[in-house]
């Protein structure tokens, strides 16, 4: 079964984002649904930036989403 390498590539960024910010979502009261909804999207919109920006960006989505 082949797949899209860009597809495959943006699966394993959203699953690693995830990884990264699971305890601080937590911490702010956030489901894992909707911690994925905020990282697919910073994922699909900052394709070409570093994972600190997208996970700068996620972070403060989070809190925003928390509030």
């Amino acid at each position: 079964m082949s797949d899209n390498p860009e597809a495959t590539h943006e699966r394993a960024a959203v699953q690693h984002m995830m990884r990264r910010l699971d305890g601080f979502a937590r911490g702010l009261g956030l489901d894992e649904a909707i911690m994925r909804q905020i990282v697919e999207k910073v994922v699909g919109h900052m394709p070409v930036h570093t994972d600190e920006e997208r996970l700068a960006e996620a972070r403060n989505r989070l809190i925003v989403a928390s509030a």
